[in-house]
């Protein structure tokens, strides 16, 4: 019978690898995708980014053109000439009579409620309101009707400050999970280190409080030991269960059957007679 802490480490053991195949699944996402935190579905905006010196985004203003827009979706915008102090890592830009920031580049989209939106901040500095910086809200609609990837549309500005956009397209539909990812790989590297802690630490403290040598320094030495004896006597049980070899019966072959054995017993029987 398996003693508890063979059962606790056994027990341990599972809840181990039913954390792991959890964790793994639940790593993070990639870049500029999202999953609705209520419905569980994933949407995926990355077919909408521009690189690679393509023409960004220009949304649509509608009758107003005094001001020209230019975007990007997760990343920087790539037209060259933004006309602008800081030009790094801008994600939004608009013109009327100078070049400004509408915000920084974001690859995080969310949901609010059921709006799938995304951010660019920290823009230039508002003209009209002291310690706002520009800002530039999108919002994405799933719309299979439109033509293409569909094109941002601007609904509303304030102050010369904030900026939204609203853009229907077939992307902002939910899409099918990619298989794989990189979560996997950050995860393990988290459980890397958690397990050099403990048994690090575990050897140091072993060390200095109880003055433990040799493979005693190990955190939990016994219960490793009693946890390798339980996989090993696991391992004959199944072994054993799995090849039971068959009994040969070739060392029977020359026995007498029983009329032999009955006529030789009948022959020994006569002769003492005589």
């Amino acid at each position: 019978m398996l003693t508890f802490k063979k059962q606790a480490f056994a027990l341990t053991i599972v809840m181990a690898f039913i954390a792991l195949a959890t964790q793994t699944q639940a790593a993070d996402e990639p870049d500029c995708t999202v999953t609705h935190p209520s419905t569980g579905k994933f949407y995926d905006l990355r077919p909408l980014t521009k690189k690679d010196n393509d023409d960004d985004w220009t949304p649509d203003t509608g009758k107003d053109q005094s001001m020209e827009f230019k975007l990007n979706v997760c990343q920087k915008v790539q037209k060259k000439e933004l006309d602008i102090k800081y030009p790094e890592d801008v994600a939004s830009w608009g013109k009327r009579n100078k070049g400004t920031s509408l915000g920084k580049l974001s690859k995080t989209p969310v949901f609010r409620g059921d709006s799938l939106i995304l951010e660019y901040t920290n823009g230039d500095d508002c003209p009209n309101a002291a310690n706002y910086r520009k800002s530039t809200t999108i919002q994405f609609v799933c719309d299979t009707s439109v033509s293409g990837q569909g094109n941002p549309y601007l609904i509303s500005s304030s102050n010369d400050c904030s900026y939204w956009f609203v853009w229907r397209t077939p992307v902002a539909c939910s899409a099918d999970r990619p298989s794989g990812g990189s979560g996997g790989g950050v995860f393990g590297t988290i459980i890397g280190v958690v397990v050099a802690v403990y048994f690090l630490g575990g050897i140091a403290y072993n060390r200095v409080v109880h003055h433990a040598r040799g493979l005693k320094q190990i955190p939990n030495y016994q219960i490793w030991v009693e946890g390798f004896d339980f996989i090993k006597d696991m391992a004959i049980i199944l072994f054993a269960k799995c090849y039971r070899p068959k009994r040969s019966q070739s060392s029977y072959h020359n026995l007498p059957v029983d009329s032999e054995i009955n006529t030789l017993i009948d022959d020994d029987y006569e002769d003492d007679e005589v």
